[in-house]
């Protein structure tokens, strides 16, 4: 560290008060001289100069081929229709339960009828379920054995049962029931009002149509990012972005995987900005001119314009390390204004608007106040 002596010349034979504020400017000066002054974070000079030292690469913002690369930020690709059940089918996970009506001879509710083929008002329907279809797609019943389930509609089941039947029963009929459609739903998570499984109908719900059906999604879309998932494929991109016009109209399909994500994308703006703070960066192009106005500008009083800086790492490719870099520009330059609206932020930079030189003096007599006053208010007091 370095050491700050201070060295105080003979006072001639002043006044009392005089020779006080005599030491007191001289012991604020000589802070000044050994001392930083209060400041935010380096000047722009400093900052360049760390850049000649080879910290960082510095960038000058001085034309459009100055500006870094958009951030590429994820689209929704279309994805290919799924070989699992189609909507309407069955499939493994699905529960059903199976109603047996019969007239005459009887396996189920016992006894005859004595109707034959008649109508039978006497006939009961009797209830085998709820049953599970397995994952090799089939279920077991009594006196009709281990059937195919998976890839049949409820309809079709019902005959398939029939026919087992014929032979057993007299006039056998048979409903199925689907009573949860855990393998023919889709599942949908996240920062949506109510996850789960939403049943798939004949009606072809979409995907918009799904996420409505789940209670739309909580809190602001900027920053919520919709990643769809269908067997190995995924999609994902901006809820923002999401329309009939896109992935949002593709009917879904039995196994479809729903997630809305809350991003925690942000930049931070430092120095001498009116409003220091960290800021959510949305899933869209934000550039550093909105950036600046979130944070109110900087601060004319203390700020240097021409000292706007954006801290970055920047990787040259996917496999290479991380660079330092910092792009230069300055706002009392008209142009800078029409490049700042096409510089766009990236997450994690950090926007820095260094304060003003010319400010040191006023930083200094406002030390000399701060530490005259007091000797001022008790002079005040004793008199």
């Amino acid at each position: 560290m370095q050491r700050c002596e201070i060295t105080v010349p003979a006072v001639p034979a002043w006044p009392r008060q005089w020779r006080t504020l005599a030491l007191a400017v001289l012991a604020a000066l000589s802070l000044a001289g050994c001392a930083t002054l209060p400041q935010a974070g380096p000047t722009g000079r400093r900052i360049i100069s760390a850049g000649a030292k080879g910290d960082f690469a510095v960038v000058e913002v001085t034309g459009v081929s100055a500006l870094p690369q958009a951030e590429t930020l994820p689209r929704f690709t279309a994805l290919p229709p799924s070989w699992r059940t189609s909507v309407g089918q069955l499939a493994p996970g699905d529960t059903v339960s199976v109603i047996f009506y019969e007239v005459g001879v009887r396996i189920f509710s016992g006894g005859s009828s004595g109707q034959g083929g008649a109508f039978d008002p006497a006939a009961k329907g009797e209830k085998v379920g709820p049953i599970e279809i397995d994952q090799g797609g089939r279920i077991t019943l009594p006196y009709v054995g281990t059937l195919a389930a998976a890839g049949r509609t409820p309809a079709q089941l019902a005959r398939d049962i029939e026919e087992q039947l014929r032979g057993k029963s007299e006039y056998p009929q048979a409903v199925v029931q689907l009573d949860a459609a855990n393998g023919s739903a889709v599942i949908v998570g996240g920062e949506v009002a109510n996850p789960g499984r939403v049943r798939l109908t004949a009606a072809h719900e979409r995907l918009l149509d799904i996420i409505a059906l789940s209670g739309g999604h909580r809190g602001e879309t900027g920053d919520l990012l919709l990643r769809v998932m269908r067997g190995d494929a995924v999609s994902e991109g901006p809820v923002d972005a999401l329309s009939f016009n896109n992935i949002g109209g593709m009917p879904m399909e039995p196994g479809d995987r729903i997630d809305v994500v809350r991003t925690r994308r942000g930049f931070s703006v430092l120095g001498s900005a009116n409003k220091v703070n960290r800021y959510p960066l949305p899933l869209r192009s934000t550039s550093l001119a909105e950036g600046l106005a979130l944070a109110g500008g900087a601060n004319e009083n203390v700020a240097n314009p021409a000292a706007v800086f954006v801290f970055r790492y920047v990787r040259p490719s996917p496999d290479a390390p991380e660079q330092p870099v910092v792009y230069h520009i300055n706002m009392l330059k008209p142009v800078s204004y029409l490049l700042a609206q096409k510089f766009d932020l990236q997450n994690k930079d950090v926007v820095y608007i260094a304060g003003a030189e010319a400010n040191q003096p006023g930083k200094l007599l406002q030390m000399i106040g701060q530490v005259f006053t007091p000797l001022v208010i008790a002079r005040q007091i004793t008199n």
